[in-house]
């Protein structure tokens, strides 16, 4: 039923509240503070119309930093799409062990980027590297390389990790997509004489260019505004040679020039860029509209001549039948054992870096920077697991940790499923205003409001104090469980809640009794996704949350705070992590089934 009375506002009117003052104002304090002249504590002195930007477009430096970005983007999206395409396709199959392969994938993806960063800057050591050490054993170099500290490598070498850490939730997206499809679909095309090439690129490639869309889109946003990476790895490295316009913006305006007004005009000019990025591809790969752009026509010439060039068109020569159907003969005897070995290889693979976590937690210091790297401890050092607690702040930094993820996550529940109810069972005046608002947020990253939302947080007194911080951090996580749960409850039978008006119940007990007992699988992933987003969370609480002398830190902050000094302890650090990953990514392994479809679900609504 459409609604036009203030009933709707009762309901998402605290989402509304949340998204203007964490998201909405702060990006328009960015964009004044832009324009603003201010000094070095971020204070305001006037207008200052253009100045920031034309400060900023004659930096040296930019040529290179806005080189670096759309390398950076082109390679790890276009690098974790083709190997998740080939993934997808591999965990699509049945075969012994994919569940194990499929929650290997997991960790990476549930882990902290801090963390996983840590172990990578570890591995990329130059003399005692492991990755140096098993190139050199398989005499693929003949010399360590300074895989961070060197100019030469740096910037690619955080690159590859970035490819590494975007490939699991890559995959997962695809997966769901290849799921959707009918095996009846591909037992048409066997009856047709369809091969297994030919039905992947008639078939699967066509139903899966939705999924494929929404993989490309959230993971361009995603990686545009990747900070952890970049930053754990090379962001104690004099110059800007590794950085993108997002590490750079945040160097300008909290570290290096300690000018807030050319940092926030940059990243007002990061926010536009990566609007005009996904508006372009938008408009590239939508083919099927009445009236193309050029893009859009180039776009579809290009895939057309590629489909001529693979075999699609009467100047292919056809194919002897016979090659076939030996092909056919030897897979089946073959795929159990190759789906297996593939499978491992895969899990080994990402796996390793948190193998070597955890190795290295029972190294001494002699171990750790043993040259050449050491593969084993020499001398398993047990005592690690325990002098960590006196170490490190362990305790203070897990309180803290815990105290804002459980505050967070209640928060966004008790906002977000209110409005995601009430919006998936009425139409009202304002409802598609109130989804679409709530869509942008979900490309507003932290990161790229991180100037307007400092000043925000110091305008209201709320640096180092939790209430900020769980106040910022819900806001950011409102979209996915407002689409999710949105999705959930669209899903139920009106017949259901029909019954339940009959017995005199109201909208709210509705919700309460009847919805939410239905749909508690979706609550339990949005409640759980939350909680680890929150944990994991990095860039607002280095911002805003950090102040080691009264124990106000979180622990991805407090862990890569350590790194870089003289000598890391990374044997304290990389127990402090695994205490940290493990409790996580056992959560995300029990959402997992549930998890990526409200995911491509809320990205298409």
């Amino acid at each position: 039923m459409r609604r036009h009375t203030w009933r709707p506002l009762a309901w998402i009117s605290p989402s509304v509240l949340l998204i203007v003052a964490v998201i909405t104002l702060p990006a328009v304090r960015m964009a004044w503070t832009s324009l603003q002249s201010t000094d070095e504590t971020g204070v305001g002195h006037g207008f200052a119309g253009l100045a920031n930007y034309r400060r900023l477009f004659a930096e040296p430096a930019l040529a290179n930093v806005l080189s670096n970005t759309v390398v950076w983007v082109l390679l790890v999206v276009g690098g974790s799409i083709v190997i998740a395409l080939g993934l997808a396709q591999l965990l699509n199959q049945r075969f012994f062990g994919r569940r194990l392969v499929r929650w290997a994938l997991i960790v990476p993806w549930a882990a902290s980027l801090v963390m996983t960063s840590t172990v990578w800057r570890y591995m990329l050591e130059g003399g005692n590297g492991i990755v140096n050490r098993f190139l050199m054993d398989l005499g693929v170099i003949s010399a360590p390389v300074g895989w961070y500290q060197d100019p030469r490598y740096a910037f690619w070498s955080v690159v590859a990790v970035g490819i590494v850490v975007t490939v699991p939730f890559t995959t997962y997206v695809l997966l769901s997509g290849l799921q959707a499809i009918e095996p009846q679909v591909y037992e048409a095309g066997k009856m047709d004489g369809a091969g297994p090439w030919k039905a992947y690129r008639h078939i699967t490639l066509p139903l899966l260019r939705p999924a494929l869309v929404i993989a490309t889109i959230l993971v361009t946003i995603y990686v545009f505004n990747s900070f952890p990476v970049i930053w754990v790895i090379t962001g104690s490295n004099p110059g800007n040679f590794s950085d993108t316009t997002v590490t750079w913006a945040y160097k300008i305006a909290f570290r290096q020039q300690l000018d807030t007004g050319e940092g926030a005009a940059l990243s007002v000019f990061n926010v536009l860029l990566l609007i005009v990025v996904v508006l372009l591809y938008l408009r590239a790969v939508n083919a099927d509209r009445d009236q193309q752009t050029r893009l859009g026509r180039t776009w579809a010439a290009v895939s057309e001549w590629f489909a001529d060039r693979w075999g699609r068109g009467p100047q292919v020569r056809p194919v002897s039948p016979a090659p076939a159907r030996t092909r056919r003969k030897i897979w089946p005897s073959l795929r159990p054992v190759v789906l297996p070995l593939a499978g491992l290889v895969v899990a080994v693979f990402f796996l390793a870096p948190y193998a070597v976590m955890f190795l290295a937690s029972f190294k001494d210091g002699a171990d750790l920077y043993a040259v050449p790297a050491t593969y084993l401890p020499q001398h398993w050092v047990w005592s690690n697991w325990t002098n960590v607690w006196h170490v490190l702040p362990l305790t203070s930094l897990l309180r803290n940790s815990l105290i804002i993820a459980v505050a967070s996550t209640v928060l966004v529940l008790v906002v977000a499923v209110p409005a995601a109810y009430y919006t998936a069972r009425n139409r009202f005046t304002g409802r598609a205003a109130f989804l679409n608002l709530v869509l942008i947020t979900q490309v507003l990253a932290p990161v790229a409001l991180v100037v307007g939302l400092y000043q925000e947080v110091v305008y209201v007194h709320g640096v180092n104090q939790y209430w900020a911080i769980i106040v910022v951090n819900a806001a950011f996580n409102l979209a996915f469980v407002t689409w999710i749960m949105n999705g959930q409850f669209a899903g139920v039978d009106l017949a259901i809640e029909e019954a339940a008006m009959l017995e005199g119940l109201g909208p709210m007990r509705r919700m309460l009794r009847i919805m939410l007992p239905v749909v508690r699988p979706g609550l339990v992933t949005a409640l759980v996704f939350t909680f680890i987003q929150v944990w994991n969370e990095f860039v607002i609480s280095l911002t805003v949350f950090n102040d080691p002398t009264h124990g106000r830190v979180t622990l991805p902050v407090g862990i890569q705070q350590l790194v870089g000094l003289n000598q890391t302890n990374y044997q304290y650090l990389f127990v402090a992590s695994l205490i940290a990953t493990v409790p996580v990514v056992a959560l995300f392994v029990a959402i997992e089934r549930h998890l990526v479809g409200g995911l491509t679900a809320g990205s298409v609504k």
